[in-house]
């Protein structure tokens, strides 16, 4: 397994006993969630459709876990009880810097209500917190599949990526509208793994196969739970799709 984290040095300070540890297990399934956003009903609704086997499956997530949902801390407790492995999205990144001025004892900014709220929900949990985010990476890569947040320059591929990218990236070439030709669009199948994202709720969800036998090459998770949408699943193993409709209000916009 391969992974670029934020800053070694974290990570060393981290426990990585689990990472170690689970680089050993044998699953016999890889569970990849979509962006959960708080949505904590449908994520342990989605455990329950999955039928979610603790110490056999092991479940990863495309990033955004907490913000602007009715329940981050009940989120925060699934991942625990999971020992779920996430990939940073660019709201967790958010809450990564306010977590680091919470902690130096400077004032959190918000860009948004629903962030100050998210904030204070998890403020009883926020040193855990602070230490689990440092330790999410920017990718997953493994033989079979490759796990980023919002996606990968199309031109350049993984290593040609920035940090600004992994967190953001949506339409190619780069624009402030959300509409638009997305970054997939212009990018060749990875041979031989499957390549997941999230962070794209306007775009919905992505399923591209180059054959009808072979598993997806391109899969886009992010089908916009916090909007009204639903919160989706791929089992790699089954290569099957789950999905559980939302219980949110209809979105009236997308926010970043």
């Amino acid at each position: 397994m391969s992974a670029e984290f934020l800053d070694d040095s974290v990570i060393d300070a981290y426990d990585t006993r689990s990472l170690k540890e689970e680089q050993r297990l044998s699953h016999e399934r890889t569970i990849f969630v979509g962006d959960i956003h708080g949505c904590a009903a449908e994520f342990e609704a989605l455990l329950d459709a999955v039928v979610f086997r603790g110490g056999r499956d092991r479940l990863l997530l495309t990033g955004d876990a907490f913000t602007r949902g009715p329940d981050p801390l009940r989120v925060w407790d699934l991942i625990g009880e999971t020992r779920a492995r996430m990939v940073l999205g660019n709201h967790d990144d958010r809450q990564l810097r306010q977590l680091r001025n919470h902690a130096a004892g400077r004032e959190p900014r918000f860009k948004h209500e629903d962030q100050r709220r998210t904030f204070q929900h998890l403020q009883q949990v926020s040193a855990d917190l602070l230490l689990w985010f440092n330790a999410c990476p920017l990718y997953i890569e493994e033989e079979d599949f490759l796990l980023v947040h919002a996606g990968i320059h199309p031109e350049k591929g993984l290593s040609g990526t920035s940090r600004d990218e992994f967190l953001t990236i949506r339409t190619w070439p780069p624009m402030d509208d959300i509409e638009g030709p997305r970054w997939h669009d212009f990018l060749s199948p990875l041979e031989g793994r499957s390549l997941l994202f999230g962070h794209d709720a306007p775009g919905g969800l992505v399923l591209r196969r180059e054959r009808d036998d072979q598993r997806p090459w391109l899969l886009g998770l992010d089908s916009g739970c916090i909007y009204g949408g639903a919160l989706s699943a791929w089992i790699m193993e089954e290569d099957r799709l789950v999905r559980i409709d939302s219980r949110q209000s209809d979105g009236s916009r997308w926010w970043r």
